[in-house]
């Protein structure tokens, strides 16, 4: 199934059919809705890479009715964030501007392009507050996890051993699979951040803990190999943030502390291994890669791989058109007229500012402001790590590899999650 096209078409429709129909049955009782989103986000780049799915953005769209089903038949009742409607109808006006020489291009740059945007407002005001216990949160992030383990597998039968793979100081499309190394690292990335998440909020994966050091280094590897570098420094970031802010602004924190930095020290050391390992196999192109330096130019610098361009661009952009932008995906054919190159946009925040204009600008602040609101209100030391984990995975994914894939958005919305204990 995962080398065949027609059978993962087969497969990615099962899993929204059987989804809705267990989220109906149930009313969503069992959590059925982010349960099938989540697993459905974390198949969605494995698809991709057999050209499977029904359609390109079919795993945001499986997420967002699947989340949108279980939170209409659910007869829960729980705050919504009505802000998250009003950051949606933010990019309304801007539809009403694009300039495309057909009606199916539209609809494509437009759904390409707002379909993330939609994903993350979905999963906000489905995750608001939504009370978990650690056994259902548990279930949640094995659903993300087992799509992302299957997807090292696919990979490694696609790509073959690391030996036979031909380095440049360049992202490595024959280590990702053939396919696109930003999105390929981002779910990499994921897989790690949720262990992480695991392991900060005390929950026993599977049985073995071994299993959990040979997907983290599977993962690493792998990641490290696509030569992406965001995508791998997204969850380190994540911990060593988590891990700073929860130790000086909650003294709450620190009956964890002991466990959290031996984990952080034990990922660390793995990185490491990891690190030396590819960069060896590489012949120390890795360490020019995460160094910013080329194979063909060592007196340029490829620290930021053309993104500092794109966003100058998005801003010259942004500021020839203030009031409502030039309208989703347009932005892509603008940075053509400015460089000569027509460049898919890899800087969410930017990316707002020049397809959005001033309600770019709006849309920015709610999606920044509100968990930093959520963050003083809670007091809750699992909630405000589950908090900085997803939300700086988000913006940081969102910096280099904009919202291609489902999971920032996703991701965004789990981070207001209510984890309750039993004990409470």
């Amino acid at each position: 199934m995962l080398f065949n096209r027609n059978l993962s078409e087969v497969y990615s429709g099962l899993i929204v059919i059987y989804g809705l129909y267990k989220i109906f049955a149930s009313k969503n009782r069992d959590g059925s809705a982010h349960i099938f989103a989540a697993y459905s986000m974390g198949i969605e780049v494995l698809f991709r890479m057999n050209s499977g799915g029904l359609g390109y953005e079919w795993g945001k769209y499986a997420a967002v009715l699947l989340l949108m089903a279980g939170f209409l038949v659910e007869k829960m009742k729980k705050e919504t964030p009505v802000i998250y409607l009003m950051f949606l109808a933010l990019l309304i006006p801007s539809i009403f501007v694009i300039d495309y020489p057909t009606f199916d291009r539209s609809r494509q740059m437009v759904s390409f392009n707002l379909s993330g945007p939609i994903t993350l407002a979905v999963s906000t005001i489905y995750f608001y507050r939504r009370k978990m216990t650690p056994p259902q949160l548990r279930k949640l992030l094995l659903s993300m996890l087992y799509p992302i383990a299957a997807m090292s597998v696919f990979i490694y039968f696609r790509a073959g051993d690391l030996e036979t793979v031909e380095f440049t100081t360049e992202s490595n499309f024959q280590a990702s699979g053939g396919f696109g190394p930003n999105q390929v690292s981002t779910i990499f990335g994921l897989g790690i951040l949720i262990i992480a998440i695991a392991h900060f909020q005390s929950i026993r994966l599977f049985k073995l803990k071994f299993v959990n050091i040979i997907l983290l280094f599977a993962f690493l590897i792998r990641g490290l190999a696509t030569f992406s570098r965001g995508g791998m420094l997204a969850p380190l970031l994540a911990i060593f943030l988590c891990i700073i802010i929860m130790t000086f602004l909650d003294a709450n924190f620190k009956t964890k502390l002991n466990k959290v930095v031996f984990a952080f020290m034990f990922v660390f050391i793995i990185g490491i291994l990891g690190f030396n390992y590819v960069n060896d196999v590489s012949e120390g192109l890795l360490e020019m890669r995460f160094k910013g330096e080329s194979m063909y130019n060592k007196e340029k610098s490829n620290i930021f791989s053309g993104r500092d361009e794109i966003f100058a661009e998005d801003i010259e952009i942004f500021e020839n058109n203030v009031l409502v932008g030039v309208g989703p995906g347009m932005s892509m054919e603008k940075r053509a007229e400015i460089s000569g190159v027509e460049t898919a946009a890899h800087i969410e925040y930017s990316r707002l500012l020049a397809e959005h204009g001033v309600f770019g600008i709006i849309a920015i602040l709610i999606i920044v402001i509100f968990p930093v609101k959520y963050f003083i209100k809670t007091k809750s030391v699992d909630n405000r790590i589950m908090l900085i984990l997803c939300i700086t995975f988000v913006f940081f994914t969102m910096g280099h590899a904009a919202m291609r894939t489902a999971a920032p958005g996703f991701i965004y919305g789990m981070a207001f999650i209510n984890i309750i204990r039993r004990r409470e």
